[in-house]
This record gives structure tokens, C-alpha cells and sequence, in this order.
């Protein structure tokens, strides 16, 4: 079992922080996405989660109706 110290960031909040759906988007990769959380009641039904980088300061909402394979603002996650 690999030990919470020994990972970055991003790899801690995805093993904590639980998503409420999966889809094939690109975004998942991205360090610029935020996913919808499981049993968060605030966001309509078909939203997958958050762009952080495109409309900044207002969010671009990612559907899973919508699914995204190329993105000017994707960036991989390290």
C-alpha cells in the first residue's frame, strides 16, 4: 500500500476525493479540471465537473452529454 506522504498532490485529493460519475473526457487528465463530488447536491444532474482555466473567473461547465477529446486549454497532470 503506498503511503498518503509519498504522493503528489493531486494523486492524494483523487484518492480521497471520491467523483460523483466517470466518463471518457479528456478532462479528467487535466490539472485544470474539477470534478462534481459524490453526494454534492448543488450541481444539475448532468454535469461531470469543472474547467478552471477556460472563462476564468466563471467556470466552463463539462457535461457528460458533451464528450471533449481536444481541448486549447489542456494541460496533463504530472
Amino acid at each position: 500500500m503506498v503511503d498518503s506522504k509519498d504522493l503528489k498532490p493531486h494523486e492524494f485529493l483523487a484518492k480521497i476525493l471520491e467523483p460523483e460519475k466517470k466518463t471518457d473526457h479528456i478532462c479528467w487528465t487535466c490539472k485544470h479540471f474539477k470534478p462534481v463530488l459524490k453526494g454534492s447536491k448543488f450541481p444539475p444532474a448532468d454535469l461531470v465537473g469543472w474547467c478552471k482555466k477556460i472563462h476564468w473567473p466563471f467556470y466552463w461547465c463539462v457535461s457528460e452529454y458533451d464528450v471533449i477529446k481536444s481541448c486549447y486549454a489542456y494541460e496533463k497532470l504530472e
